[in-house]
């Protein structure tokens, strides 16, 4: 009798487990899709009456709005990080969102998922030798290098053909939002700084530098944008991209550990693919090689750091579902 009520104690466990992998998975799905949609729907964005600062200020206020208690409540540890590490997280907001928006007039969604979140772990690795002495191995050396081969191959067609003259401006703003992004995420780890915290102080500090040019200048369309644009825009940039991929994200980390940052390097393949029939931009052999490597490094790089989180248990990991969870890996969502 004992011998049965353990083995359906044993099925129910290995059922609880499975379910909870199975979440974990769908989880990561949705802020892959959010991260490769954000590049799409940006660029989209710009085909519309909507301007890049309009975007921007979606994306900055919104959050700003929404974070405003969890900044108020952990005002202390605010105080606490300093000037200088507040403005190298809002790194991450209106200079990255700005960035890369006005980068997507010159150059194809394709090109941006290859070297945006591509790049951005090179720049990390540079910014933590430099400045945290953290030892490079050879795993990285090599994704490094495919990532390296990938973004090469994107510049060097640049440099080829009337056509493509301007991408390379394109290509220049990508590189400078991967900084952006690198800033915010070697501060985020290196400070310990929660999650939603963290979203919160960039879209505090975006919404004041924004707010004004926003209001101010000309360079707003939203007097002449359609009204469904406007609400469509505002929720994806504002809540979805801004808010429910960290949520996803979060939620991935705590139920399959690190296979979660595995998942996030087919980012750049999955807004290669959605680029296709929502802006009708197919990708050449060039664009198709450089997004294989890069995936290829970014997987090498990514299973790299999952190996200390998959030894560890479901039931120890951090629940980083609330907002004083613990930071996550260097793979913030878009």
């Amino acid at each position: 009798m004992r011998k049965g009520l353990r083995q359906v104690q044993q099925t129910m466990n290995e059922t609880k487990s499975l379910t909870s992998v199975t979440k974990g998975y769908a989880w990561m799905c949705v802020a892959v899709l959010i991260w490769a949609s954000w590049l799409v729907l940006t660029s989209a964005g710009r085909t519309t009456a909507l301007s890049v600062i309009d975007l921007a200020g979606f994306r900055a206020l919104v959050p700003a709005i929404v974070l405003a208690p969890v900044l108020w409540r952990q005002r202390r540890d605010v105080i606490a990080l300093g000037l200088v590490r507040c403005l190298l997280l809002s790194a991450y907001g209106a200079p990255f969102t700005l960035l890369v928006g006005y980068g997507l007039g010159f150059a194809p969604v394709a090109h941006a998922g290859a070297l945006v979140p591509g790049l951005m772990p090179v720049f990390a690795s540079i910014l933590t030798f430099a400045f945290m002495g953290q030892r490079v191995t050879v795993r990285q050396v090599i994704a490094t290098l495919l990532i390296l081969l990938g973004a090469v191959a994107l510049l060097l067609q640049a440099s080829h053909g009337p056509v493509l003259e301007q991408m390379w401006i394109g290509h220049a703003l990508f590189l400078a939002g991967a900084v952006c992004w690198a800033c915010f995420a070697v501060t985020m780890r290196a400070s310990d700084i929660p999650p939603f915290l963290a979203t919160a102080i960039v879209a505090a500090i975006s919404a004041v530098v924004l707010l004004p040019v926003w209001v101010l200048s000309d360079l707003s369309e939203l007097n002449t944008a359609l009204r469904g644009d406007i609400v469509f825009q505002a929720v994806f940039q504002g809540l979805i991209a801004g808010l429910l991929s960290l949520f996803a994200f979060g939620q991935a980390l705590r139920l399959i550990g690190g296979q979660a940052t595995v998942l996030s390097a087919l980012t750049p393949g999955v807004a290669a693919f959605l680029a296709m029939p929502v802006l009708g931009q197919i990708p050449d052999r060039v664009d198709l090689f450089a997004l294989t490597v890069v995936v290829a490094g970014l997987i090498i790089r990514a299973t790299a750091s999952s190996e200390t989180l998959a030894d560890i248990p479901p039931s120890s990991r951090p629940d980083v579902s609330t907002t004083v969870q613990k930071p996550l890996p260097r793979q913030e969502p878009y």
